[in-house]
């Protein structure tokens, strides 16, 4: 259920706006929900004290417990919830990095020095993109399962086919 049909079913038609939302426990107005300090009241509150005179205390929304506290409750679960990544890589730069990896393994040089390399790109951003994309599963898997390389153990130092060249972590 998203947030929207969450507020609905807690909507009640026959209540303002204003006390729906207040009820929910949610802010209708945001100005009066966190007020912007006004700093001549607080210098006039400030005067009022040192003269020995009492302040007019602050009026704001009572503490007592909301009766549709639960809509608040459940919003902010979800929004607490990890939803995970959802980040993906365009399908022709996954094309071009599939290719690249391909034809020269993990050698970055020879990718950034393929006639193919129109955009010119350099071996570091070649290295980078070549991560990004082992760094999504949904992207990488197809890939890695073609290849046969789904078994394989990325860190595993001796495996030839996970050797990275021309790259600054070389050991």
């Amino acid at each position: 259920m998203d947030t929207s049909t969450k507020i609905r079913a807690a909507y009640d038609e026959k209540k303002k706006p204003a006390n729906n939302i207040r009820e929910m426990g949610l802010a209708y107005d945001v100005n009066r929900a966190i007020p912007i300090p006004n700093v001549k009241q607080q210098i006039k509150a400030m005067e009022l004290e040192l003269s020995g005179q009492k302040a007019r205390p602050f009026r704001g929304n009572s503490s007592k417990e909301q009766p549709k506290q639960y809509v608040a409750a459940r919003l902010e679960e979800d929004a607490n919830e990890y939803a995970g990544s959802r980040f993906r890589m365009a399908r022709s730069m996954v094309r071009v990095i599939t290719d690249m990896i391909d034809r020269h393994g993990f050698n970055y040089k020879a990718m950034s020095l393929d006639w193919r390399n129109y955009e010119q790109v350099t071996w570091r951003q070649f290295r980078t993109k070549v991560r990004k994309f082992l760094r999504i599963p949904e992207q990488c898997t197809p890939y890695l399962e073609q290849k046969g390389w789904l078994d394989c153990d990325m860190n595993d130092p001796n495996d030839p086919r996970w050797k990275e060249y021309s790259t600054d972590d070389e050991s």
